[in-house]
């Protein structure tokens, strides 16, 4: 259902006034305070009534507002007339990352784990029930689902070997009971092949890397009910052809995606300066390195969080700046299977660069934002820092501080394990993150109904709701194209200026009305209308 609660903390309950509802504050005005915004009535601005429509019949919008933050730095996801925009600093730093076409799954809470001498052809020729006992995401275990060598807090004790998942179970020496705490599985396992809308095994190839940075605390409780009503859309949860080459729409992997147009004076960014210690960010010229942008959902630490997520990639279909799977293990040999079974698989690159990727920048003759001219292509260049936005300092008592670690991680995999990668356990290695070598402006919005508003027949008042004639149309003859307008009988038009009755002048668009008017429409739609929200609790 949409997210409809009482108004409390400080707000009125809405409630249907003749002033407006904004009059003194209430339901979410200037005066709301520290509210939280998920109570928010979607329909707070007419005064909490979903079952209202305007004067032309087309009926009310929810509306919501949403904040997420991290290191005090806040975005803002709001939704009116089911466009979503979402608005944050400018230049955010992102790392690139690079999903390897598995999926890391963790043992389910108080749930019984492979025993170690099970061989990885054992978990990947085995059905979907041998290995029910692990799952991508587990909401009933929260933080403890995940583990790895550094991070075990429901197991405190327990050594963990990184590379294969087992654990000593708290008895070193013994391995009689050490067990699996996670097995990574191909995303063309058969374990996926039940899912609803079919498996992966004729998944395009994953070879291309996201550059992502988190938008979001656990769960985003504070943008959560304006997020999950965008995330069960239409124009929800549908990739494009470079966040399919990136694995976006792996649902185990990313739990909801929304793809988002940046605003006409927002950019994707590169730094050009060849020097670690020098910044020089231009504009990336997305015409000759085209790029999607994408708000994710995906678990991290076994938690709900967003991300923000940009996939750039050549435009030449052999390009190698970005293209990239390792030559190696059971994804690779489900790509190799299928070619070898006359699938005409599109071209990817199996061999590292070592350099960094190349991005066309924006060519501009004047000064301005859109970066220097430029009629080639230049080389990302990484900064070393954990981000530009962080530069740490000193506390009341003079200590040193900074983020977490301070510095890049300078390569890819597990964020949270001893070796500190960039993101996320299913990653390559060998794809480093690049730190702030890419900067995305927050300055996003989507269309949550799937439809551009540059479609003619969209928001026309005389759509129809559910396939029928809208409320304010008044001629009832069973035709949306033809619609019966009121007004008062008259003459409309007539001059009045002694400047115009001197010469006579006549008014070309003077009419008599008779009091009623009928129009005929060439087109006649459906009204926009929303979906309800996904469930608000998580995992849901």
């Amino acid at each position: 259902m949409f997210r409809k609660l009482a108004l409390t903390t400080g707000l009125a309950v809405c409630t249907v006034a003749a002033a407006p509802a904004f009059a003194g504050g209430d339901c979410g005005g200037v005066n709301s305070g520290n509210a939280n915004l998920n109570e928010l009535n979607p329909y707070y601005y007419n005064g909490g009534d979903a079952t209202k429509t305007t004067d032309s019949g087309i009926p009310h919008l929810p509306a919501y507002y949403g904040q997420m933050q991290t290191n005090d730095t806040y975005r803002f996801f709001n939704v009116n007339e089911m466009v979503a925009t979402m608005i944050g600093e400018g230049k955010h730093g992102m790392w690139r990352y690079q999903d390897n076409g598995t999926v890391r799954e963790y043992l389910k809470k108080d749930a019984t784990g492979l025993s170690a001498a099970t061989s990885v052809d054992d978990i990947l020729n085995s059905g979907a029930s041998a290995l029910a006992n692990y799952t991508h995401h587990d909401p009933e275990a929260s933080w403890a689902g995940y583990r790895s060598d550094a991070y075990a807090p429901a197991h405190s004790g327990e050594i963990i070997d990184q590379n294969t998942g087992i654990t000593d179970n708290k008895t070193p020496g013994d391995a009689s009971d050490d067990y699996r705490v996670w097995i990574d599985l191909p995303i063309s396992h058969a374990k996926y092949d039940a899912k609803t809308d079919g498996g992966y095994d004729s998944h395009a190839p994953i070879d291309l890397p996201g550059w992502y940075c988190t938008m979001s605390n656990a769960e985003y409780p504070n943008a959560r009910a304006a997020v999950r009503f965008a995330f069960a859309q239409d124009g929800a949860n549908k990739v494009g052809p470079l966040g399919e080459r990136a694995g976006l729409d792996i649902k185990e992997n990313y739990l909801n995606i929304l793809r988002l147009e940046l605003f006409p004076d927002a950019n994707a960014w590169v730094n050009t300066s060849g020097d670690a210690d020098v910044i020089d960010w231009e504009a990336v010229d997305a015409k000759r390195t085209p790029y999607e942008v994408y708000l994710v959902e995906r678990p991290f630490f076994n938690e709900e969080y967003l991300f923000y997520v940009v996939v750039f990639a050549d435009r030449n279909e052999h390009g190698r700046n970005f293209s990239y799977i390792r030559p190696d293990g059971a994804y690779y040999e489900h790509l190799m299977d299928r070619e070898a079974n006359g699938e005409d698989l599109p071209w990817f690159n199996t061999r590292l660069r070592k350099n960094h990727p190349k991005f066309a920048t924006q060519q501009n003759d004047d000064d301005g934002w859109y970066g220097h001219r430029s009629h080639g292509k230049k080389r990302a260049t990484p900064v070393n820092l954990f981000g530009t936005h962080h530069p740490g300092g000193q506390d009341e008592n003079g200590v040193n501080h900074t983020i977490t670690n301070g510095a890049c991680p300078a390569m890819g995999g597990d964020y949270g394990a001893s070796h500190y990668g960039a993101a996320w356990p299913n990653n390559y290695q060998e794809i480093s993150p690049l730190c702030d070598a890419v900067m995305l402006d927050i300055k996003a919005f989507a269309n949550l109904d799937g439809e551009d508003w540059n479609n003619a027949g969209k928001y026309l008042p005389n759509a129809t709701v559910d396939g029928q004639q809208n409320s304010g149309d008044h001629d009832s003859d069973g035709n949306a194209l033809t619609r019966s307008y009121v007004d008062n009988a008259g003459k409309y038009g007539v001059y009045t200026d002694e400047y115009l009755l001197e010469r006579n002048a006549k008014n070309p668009e003077a009419f008599t009305a008779t009091g009623t008017q009928s129009k005929t429409y060439q087109t006649s739609q459906d009204a926009v209308s929303a979906k309800e929200s996904l469930p608000f609790a998580s995992g849901q």
